[in-house]
């Protein structure tokens, strides 16, 4: 957000080393053993082992001893440019990653090159997300123009998908510094390639015509510091991961082909025939050809590496092709659909490397098409074709459902708990969406919530396009439960029961209220069933199991995980604060249980029922 600019700082050039990429957000990770990265002239800033947020308290971050975080402790209402965190390292292009954690109502921001600004904000709950909420690239300004007209051109996030404060939250960002020509002449705007949040791609391709409010210099620059926001509020930093595109990308040159056509059986047939044509050409592309099937072609030039390393290749073909790099295989001769993408990598030194790209076809269903793209060490992907050879056939029209109202769609889920996890696919999967846009799946089979998301709702395209698979997938960002029974006997430190046995469950299918919201209705351990989840101040949900007739010693496992911490009476963060449980029934008593190294959250059940809330 806004701070006068009345300073300008001198920044001593620290060398990062880059690893090779072949897509975006393969980087390098910034150490936070101490602050030697960044300057920070007033000392609100300082690393610590862990940092954690009661919800209920504005600006107040708790932290723990030790490195690897981040934290800025700020008393609101002191402002200036020395309480930033600015690095000791300029970039250009650059990739970017962390994890942040906000207080109640803070406000901070990223500033790329010291002068394009990403909001961070608490903006839980928020139906409609502005300029200056989480994820949003902030206005720019000029104090000559009208009042009402000064800001001007910030750009609102696609979602308001922003976690509650003192939980993790991941951003992700691409950008594109300005350009100058040789006279230092600025010949092209900054550009926000991508901005991920939380799993969600909020921005794409976003063009700023100069600095936005609060930036070091009045004019865009080729070079600049990475600074952080922290004079509006408290907000902890952890997982900063960097890829700093300072090289310039390897060339093609002396590029020749030959044409052949005909239904040879191999690659090798092909070359040992009579080319029908020869050229010269300065990309590649299979607009040389001049039949549709039937054909072969093959390219001969130099790839020239600029700096040596990692470099990975990138290709779609119709048909038969492979890529040699000095002779070698990089992408062996393989047959795929021209919708079909490879990658290869190969280890190149500086200079001039020969280079054979192979194409051929004979299956007349497909349309031609070749495309080769090539990242590597300091350089973005690029293109080393025309952008008419990219065959782009095969996509389909998305089958989006959204939610205006209560919508309940019944179909498979496939779920996994964790990245690592096998896949299961919940073939009683119930996903109720809301006009609060917070959503939930819930597993009839087993009385479970799967996951919760906020955004858009679901994507019912692998359901409904041709003949479909029956499964749908959540549009937003997703946050993973489990997939086990709430219900279940005291039973000391043993493993949770995973399904059913023995409990007797027996689904009795959901009832809608007046608004469409549903009550799911089963029956387990002899007793009668019903569970509810509202959606409460358009923020998270609150669950309300009733159970008539408990019987002795039942109990409900409202969350499980790799790890699970008391963060003030009656609120739990799950999965290193992926999300909370909140407990309100003072009279509750939670238990942490340790069994076979994962956490859980035990509740008794007591007068006939159970009620929390999850926060995410």
């Amino acid at each position: 957000m806004f701070k006068p600019t009345r300073f300008f700082f001198q920044f001593i050039a620290w060398g990062l080393g880059v690893i090779a990429v072949q897509t975006s957000f393969a980087q390098e990770a910034i150490p936070l053993n101490d602050l030697s990265a960044f300057t920070n002239k007033a000392g609100n800033w300082k690393i610590v082992g862990d940092a954690s947020v009661d919800i209920s308290k504005v600006n107040v971050l708790s932290t723990k001893p030790g490195k690897g975080v981040l934290a800025c402790l700020h008393e609101k209402g002191k402002y200036g440019q020395e309480y930033e965190l600015v690095s000791n390292f300029k970039h250009g292009d650059l990739d970017l990653e962390l994890d942040f954690m906000l207080t109640k109502e803070s406000n901070s921001g990223i500033y790329l090159q010291g002068n394009y600004e990403v909001q961070l904000f608490d903006s839980w709950g928020k139906k409609t997300a502005k300029y200056n909420d989480n994820g949003g690239i902030y206005e720019r300004w000029n104090d000559s123009k009208p009042e009402g007209e000064k800001g001007y051109e910030g750009y609102a996030p696609r979602f308001n998908v922003s976690k509650a404060p003192g939980l993790w939250q991941n951003i992700k960002i691409s950008y594109q510094a300005p350009r100058f020509n040789s006279a230092g002449k600025k010949i092209s705007n900054a550009v926000f390639l991508k901005i991920v949040l939380n799993g969600v791609t909020i921005h794409e391709n976003v063009e700023v015509s100069g600095p936005t409010r609060g930036a070091l210099t009045a004019e865009d620059v080729a070079s600049g510091p990475l600074r952080i926001q922290g004079d509006h509020g408290s907000l902890a930093i952890k997982n900063i991961t960097i890829n700093n595109f300072d090289k310039k990308p390897g060339t093609l040159s002396d590029l020749t082909y030959k044409t052949f056509y005909g239904t040879f059986d191999s690659t090798e047939d092909f070359l040992k025939s009579k080319p029908a044509e020869t050229g010269k050409t300065d990309a590649i592309t299979w607009e040389i050809l001049k039949e549709n099937n039937n054909y072969a072609y093959v390219y001969n030039g130099k790839y020239n590496a600029v700096t040596a390393g990692e470099y990975n290749f990138r290709l779609q073909a119709a048909g038969n092709a492979y890529i040699k790099i000095d002779g070698k295989n990089v992408l062996p001769a393989e047959s795929k659909n021209n919708n079909t993408f490879r990658t290869g990598k190969v280890d190149l030194t500086a200079g001039s490397h020969t280079i054979e790209i192979f194409n051929s076809k004979t299956e007349g269903y497909m349309r031609p098409g070749l495309a080769v793209w090539v990242s590597g060490p300091g350089f973005r992907e690029v293109s080393l074709n025309t952008a008419s050879s990219v065959t782009t056939g095969g996509g389909v029209d998305p089958i989006l459902v959204t939610a205006p109202t209560n919508v309940v769609m019944r179909s498979f889920m496939d779920f996994k708990k964790t990245p690592t996890a096998k896949n299961v696919r919940v073939v009683h999967a119930v996903s109720v969406g809301s006009p609060s846009n917070v959503h939930y799946t819930y597993d009839l089979e087993k009385g479970a919530i799967l996951q919760v998301w906020r955004g858009e709702f679901l994507d019912a395209t692998p359901m409904w396009h041709d003949r479909g698979d029956g499964s749908s997938r959540p549009r937003g960002s997703v946050t993973l439960l489990n997939n086990e029974m709430l219900l279940g006997k005291a039973s000391g430190q043993s493993a949770w029961t995973a399904d059913t046995t023995g409990s007797g469950f027996r689904q009795k299918g959901y009832t809608l209220d007046d608004t469409d919201a549903p009550t799911f209705n089963y029956t387990a351990f002899g007793s009668p069933v019903s569970d509810h989840l509202s959606v409460v101040d358009n923020k998270y949900f609150e669950r309300e199991v009733k159970v008539a007739n408990p019987v002795k010693d039942l109990v409900a496992r409202v969350a499980e995980g790799t790890s699970i911490e008391k963060v003030s009476e009656g609120l739990y963060a799950v999965n290193n604060k992926s999300y909370f449980i909140q407990v309100a029934d003072k009279s509750v008593k939670p238990e942490i249980r340790n069994v076979n190294g994962q956490q859980e959250l035990i509740i008794p059940v007591k007068n006939g029922g159970v009620k929390y809330a999850i926060l995410f």
